[in-house]
Protein backbone atom coordinates (compact mmCIF):
# COMPACT_ATOMS: atom_id res chain seq x y z
CA UNK A 1 0.00 0.00 0.00
CA UNK A 2 1.91 3.01 -1.10
CA UNK A 3 0.54 5.88 0.87
CA UNK A 4 2.12 8.88 -0.73
CA UNK A 5 -0.90 10.90 0.32
CA UNK A 6 -1.26 14.27 -1.07
CA UNK A 7 -2.16 16.35 1.88
CA UNK A 8 1.37 15.32 2.73
CA UNK A 9 2.32 16.31 -0.80
CA UNK A 10 0.74 19.60 0.09
CA UNK A 11 2.21 19.70 3.55
CA UNK A 12 5.58 18.37 2.59
CA UNK A 13 5.31 20.14 -0.69
CA UNK A 14 2.05 21.53 0.10
CA UNK A 15 1.82 18.50 2.92
CA UNK A 16 3.45 15.25 1.45
CA UNK A 17 0.86 12.97 -0.20
CA UNK A 18 -2.44 10.67 0.28
CA UNK A 19 -7.80 9.75 -3.89
CA UNK A 20 -10.48 10.82 -5.62
CA UNK A 21 -14.00 11.48 -4.57
CA UNK A 22 -15.49 9.74 -1.54
CA UNK A 23 -16.91 6.27 -2.12
CA UNK A 24 -20.55 5.97 -0.98
CA UNK A 25 -20.76 3.87 2.15
CA UNK A 26 -23.36 1.21 2.74
CA UNK A 27 -26.64 2.55 4.15
CA UNK A 28 -27.55 1.93 7.75
CA UNK A 29 -24.02 1.50 9.03
CA UNK A 30 -23.27 1.79 12.72
CA UNK A 31 -20.59 4.34 13.54
CA UNK A 32 -18.12 3.90 16.41
CA UNK A 33 -19.54 4.52 19.93
CA UNK A 34 -17.52 7.75 20.30
CA UNK A 35 -19.10 9.30 17.21
CA UNK A 36 -21.20 12.32 18.07
CA UNK A 37 -24.63 11.96 16.48
CA UNK A 38 -25.87 15.50 17.10
CA UNK A 39 -28.14 17.01 14.46
CA UNK A 40 -26.00 19.87 13.23
CA UNK A 41 -27.70 20.27 9.85
CA UNK A 42 -28.73 23.84 10.72
CA UNK A 43 -25.42 24.87 12.33
CA UNK A 44 -23.36 27.40 10.42
CA UNK A 45 -19.58 27.37 10.08
CA UNK A 46 -18.97 29.91 12.82
CA UNK A 47 -20.99 27.88 15.33
CA UNK A 48 -19.09 24.70 14.52
CA UNK A 49 -15.65 26.33 14.51
CA UNK A 50 -16.48 27.92 17.85
CA UNK A 51 -16.91 24.44 19.33
CA UNK A 52 -13.42 23.51 18.17
CA UNK A 53 -12.01 26.79 19.45
CA UNK A 54 -13.59 26.25 22.85
CA UNK A 55 -12.12 22.73 23.09
CA UNK A 56 -8.57 23.85 22.19
CA UNK A 57 -6.13 22.88 24.96
CA UNK A 58 -3.02 24.72 23.80
CA UNK A 59 0.32 23.30 24.92
CA UNK A 60 -1.43 20.32 26.51
CA UNK A 61 -2.00 19.16 22.94
CA UNK A 62 0.94 20.85 21.21
CA UNK A 63 3.87 21.35 23.62
CA UNK A 64 5.86 22.97 20.81
CA UNK A 65 3.41 25.87 20.56
CA UNK A 66 5.17 28.84 22.22
CA UNK A 67 3.26 31.82 20.80
CA UNK A 68 -0.28 32.45 19.56
CA UNK A 69 -0.85 31.59 15.90
CA UNK A 70 -3.67 32.49 13.53
CA UNK A 71 -5.27 29.74 11.44
CA UNK A 72 -7.55 30.68 8.53
CA UNK A 73 -10.71 28.89 7.38
CA UNK A 74 -12.51 29.22 4.05
CA UNK A 75 -15.88 27.44 4.27
CA UNK A 76 -18.01 27.28 1.10
CA UNK A 77 -21.75 26.79 0.85
CA UNK A 78 -24.76 28.24 2.62
CA UNK A 79 -23.81 28.88 6.24
CA UNK A 80 -20.12 29.10 5.38
CA UNK A 81 -17.80 32.10 5.38
CA UNK A 82 -14.23 33.17 6.12
CA UNK A 83 -12.85 33.01 9.65
CA UNK A 84 -9.63 33.12 11.63
CA UNK A 85 -9.04 31.14 14.81
CA UNK A 86 -6.26 32.41 17.06
CA UNK A 87 -4.71 29.48 18.92
CA UNK A 88 -3.12 30.44 22.22
CA UNK A 89 -0.53 28.26 24.00
CA UNK A 90 -2.63 28.38 27.17
CA UNK A 91 -5.97 27.80 25.34
CA UNK A 92 -8.83 28.14 24.60
CA UNK A 93 -8.82 29.69 21.14
CA UNK A 94 -10.57 32.81 19.84
CA UNK A 95 -12.57 32.91 16.62
CA UNK A 96 -12.93 36.12 14.60
CA UNK A 97 -14.63 36.91 11.30
CA UNK A 98 -12.48 37.31 8.18
CA UNK A 99 -8.99 36.12 7.23
CA UNK A 100 -6.06 37.53 9.20
CA UNK A 101 -3.23 38.81 7.01
CA UNK A 102 -0.65 37.14 9.24
CA UNK A 103 -2.27 33.71 9.25
CA UNK A 104 0.11 30.75 9.46
CA UNK A 105 -1.92 28.59 7.11
CA UNK A 106 -5.40 27.21 7.10
CA UNK A 107 -8.06 24.95 5.66
CA UNK A 108 -10.49 25.20 2.75
CA UNK A 109 -13.58 22.99 2.80
CA UNK A 110 -17.37 22.97 2.43
CA UNK A 111 -20.04 23.39 5.07
CA UNK A 112 -21.11 19.79 4.39
CA UNK A 113 -17.64 18.43 5.19
CA UNK A 114 -17.36 20.70 8.22
CA UNK A 115 -20.60 19.24 9.58
CA UNK A 116 -19.27 15.70 9.00
CA UNK A 117 -16.12 16.60 10.92
CA UNK A 118 -18.26 18.04 13.70
CA UNK A 119 -20.20 14.76 13.93
CA UNK A 120 -16.95 12.72 13.96
CA UNK A 121 -18.01 10.88 10.82
CA UNK A 122 -14.60 11.60 9.31
CA UNK A 123 -11.37 13.11 10.62
CA UNK A 124 -9.56 16.04 9.00
CA UNK A 125 -6.54 14.07 7.80
CA UNK A 126 -8.81 11.56 6.08
CA UNK A 127 -10.83 14.42 4.56
CA UNK A 128 -7.62 15.77 2.97
CA UNK A 129 -6.49 12.39 1.63
CA UNK A 130 -5.75 11.81 -2.05
CA UNK A 131 -3.26 9.86 -4.15
CA UNK A 132 -2.13 12.81 -6.25
CA UNK A 133 -2.35 16.52 -5.62
CA UNK A 134 -4.52 16.94 -8.75
CA UNK A 135 -7.18 14.61 -7.27
CA UNK A 136 -10.17 16.20 -5.53
CA UNK A 137 -10.46 15.99 -1.74
CA UNK A 138 -13.04 17.03 0.83
CA UNK A 139 -10.62 19.45 2.51
CA UNK A 140 -7.51 21.29 1.32
CA UNK A 141 -4.69 22.71 3.42
CA UNK A 142 -3.75 26.30 2.59
CA UNK A 143 -0.12 27.37 2.93
CA UNK A 144 0.83 31.08 2.73
CA UNK A 145 2.62 31.71 -0.55
CA UNK A 146 2.29 28.01 -1.42
CA UNK A 147 5.67 27.31 0.19
CA UNK A 148 6.04 24.98 3.16
CA UNK A 149 8.94 26.03 5.36
CA UNK A 150 10.41 23.58 7.90
CA UNK A 151 8.75 25.62 10.64
CA UNK A 152 5.33 25.35 9.02
CA UNK A 153 5.87 21.65 8.31
CA UNK A 154 6.55 20.91 11.97
CA UNK A 155 3.50 22.98 12.90
CA UNK A 156 0.88 21.98 10.36
CA UNK A 157 0.83 18.19 10.68
CA UNK A 158 0.26 18.14 14.46
CA UNK A 159 -2.07 21.12 14.16
CA UNK A 160 -4.23 19.25 11.64
CA UNK A 161 -4.56 16.34 14.04
CA UNK A 162 -4.98 18.23 17.31
CA UNK A 163 -7.22 21.14 16.34
CA UNK A 164 -9.78 18.91 14.63
CA UNK A 165 -10.17 16.61 17.64
CA UNK A 166 -12.24 17.74 20.63
CA UNK A 167 -11.79 14.53 22.68
CA UNK A 168 -9.22 14.26 25.46
CA UNK A 169 -7.38 11.99 25.28
CA UNK A 170 -7.92 12.21 21.55
CA UNK A 171 -10.05 9.58 19.84
CA UNK A 172 -9.97 8.86 16.09
CA UNK A 173 -13.00 7.11 14.59
CA UNK A 174 -12.35 4.50 11.90
CA UNK A 175 -14.30 1.74 10.22
CA UNK A 176 -17.33 1.61 7.98
CA UNK A 177 -18.66 5.06 7.16
CA UNK A 178 -15.53 7.00 8.20
CA UNK A 179 -13.32 6.53 5.12
CA UNK A 180 -12.37 8.00 1.76
CA UNK A 181 -11.34 6.05 -1.34
CA UNK A 182 -7.53 6.33 -1.47
CA UNK A 183 -5.07 4.40 -3.66
CA UNK A 184 -7.77 1.84 -4.52
CA UNK A 185 -9.20 1.10 -1.06
CA UNK A 186 -11.25 2.70 1.71
CA UNK A 187 -8.89 4.52 4.08
CA UNK A 188 -9.14 6.27 7.44
CA UNK A 189 -6.03 8.02 8.70
CA UNK A 190 -5.04 7.60 12.35
CA UNK A 191 -2.11 9.99 12.72
CA UNK A 192 0.57 11.59 10.55
CA UNK A 193 3.69 13.38 11.71
CA UNK A 194 7.16 13.92 10.30
CA UNK A 195 8.57 10.45 9.70
CA UNK A 196 5.35 8.62 10.62
CA UNK A 197 2.16 7.65 8.78
CA UNK A 198 -0.57 5.43 10.23
CA UNK A 199 -3.93 4.45 8.76
CA UNK A 200 -6.65 1.80 8.55
CA UNK A 201 -7.61 0.29 5.18
CA UNK A 202 -10.66 -1.66 4.11
CA UNK A 203 -10.28 -3.80 0.97
CA UNK A 204 -13.61 -4.89 -0.46
CA UNK A 205 -14.11 -7.39 -3.27
CA UNK A 206 -12.88 -5.85 -6.51
CA UNK A 207 -10.68 -3.21 -4.84
CA UNK A 208 -7.01 -3.09 -5.84
CA UNK A 209 -4.58 -0.99 -3.81
CA UNK A 210 -1.52 0.25 -5.74
CA UNK A 211 -2.76 -1.05 -9.08
CA UNK A 212 -0.78 1.77 -10.67
CA UNK A 213 2.89 0.69 -10.91
CA UNK A 214 3.99 4.22 -10.02
CA UNK A 215 2.36 3.76 -6.59
CA UNK A 216 3.97 0.43 -5.73
CA UNK A 217 7.17 1.51 -3.98
CA UNK A 218 8.03 3.84 -1.12
CA UNK A 219 11.41 5.27 -0.07
CA UNK A 220 10.66 4.25 3.53
CA UNK A 221 9.68 0.97 5.25
CA UNK A 222 6.09 -0.03 5.96
CA UNK A 223 4.26 -2.53 8.15
CA UNK A 224 0.89 -3.93 7.10
CA UNK A 225 -1.10 -5.71 9.81
CA UNK A 226 -4.03 -7.90 8.68
CA UNK A 227 -6.64 -7.52 11.42
CA UNK A 228 -9.62 -9.09 9.65
CA UNK A 229 -10.36 -11.27 6.63
CA UNK A 230 -7.88 -11.93 3.85
CA UNK A 231 -6.68 -10.54 0.55
CA UNK A 232 -4.15 -11.20 -2.16
CA UNK A 233 -0.79 -9.43 -2.28
CA UNK A 234 2.10 -9.14 -4.69
CA UNK A 235 5.27 -8.38 -2.73
CA UNK A 236 8.54 -7.93 -4.58
CA UNK A 237 6.90 -9.62 -7.57
CA UNK A 238 5.74 -12.70 -5.62
CA UNK A 239 2.00 -13.33 -5.32
CA UNK A 240 0.63 -14.65 -2.03
CA UNK A 241 -2.45 -14.62 0.19
CA UNK A 242 -2.44 -12.65 3.46
CA UNK A 243 -4.87 -13.62 6.20
CA UNK A 244 -6.01 -12.25 9.53
CA UNK A 245 -3.35 -12.46 12.23
CA UNK A 246 -0.25 -11.72 10.17
CA UNK A 247 1.90 -8.62 9.80
CA UNK A 248 4.05 -7.98 6.74
CA UNK A 249 7.16 -5.80 6.82
CA UNK A 250 7.85 -4.15 3.45
CA UNK A 251 11.36 -2.65 3.24
CA UNK A 252 11.98 0.67 1.54
CA UNK A 253 11.97 0.25 -2.24
CA UNK A 254 10.11 -3.09 -2.31
CA UNK A 255 7.13 -3.20 -4.67
CA UNK A 256 3.81 -4.02 -3.04
CA UNK A 257 0.14 -4.17 -4.03
CA UNK A 258 -2.99 -5.67 -2.47
CA UNK A 259 -6.36 -6.68 -3.89
CA UNK A 260 -9.59 -8.50 -2.97
CA UNK A 261 -10.71 -11.19 -5.38
CA UNK A 262 -14.11 -12.91 -5.54
CA UNK A 263 -15.38 -13.47 -2.02
CA UNK A 264 -12.43 -11.67 -0.39
CA UNK A 265 -12.62 -8.96 2.25
CA UNK A 266 -9.75 -7.56 4.30
CA UNK A 267 -8.96 -4.92 6.91
CA UNK A 268 -5.39 -3.69 7.34
CA UNK A 269 -3.55 -1.31 9.64
CA UNK A 270 -0.68 0.48 7.92
CA UNK A 271 2.35 1.97 9.68
CA UNK A 272 5.09 3.78 7.71
CA UNK A 273 8.14 5.41 9.27
CA UNK A 274 11.54 6.87 8.59
CA UNK A 275 12.91 9.60 6.39
CA UNK A 276 10.42 10.64 3.75
CA UNK A 277 7.39 9.17 5.52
Amino acid sequence: MKIGWAFLTCLLIAMLIMCSAPVPQEPGVTLPPQTEMRDNSADDARTILARYAEAWRGKEEMPSLKDPISVAFWISGEGGGKFTVVLAPDGPAEIVDGIAEDHAGGFRTSIETLRRLDRNEINAMTAMGRANWSDPADMDPVIPGGRLTPELQSLFLPLTFHFWNREWPEIVPFGEGTTRFVHGGNAAIFFYDQGLRTAWYQIREGMHINADPSDQTNPFPSLFIMTRGSCMARLDGREQRLSEGVAVHVPAGMSHEFWAGPGDYGEVIMICWGEGA
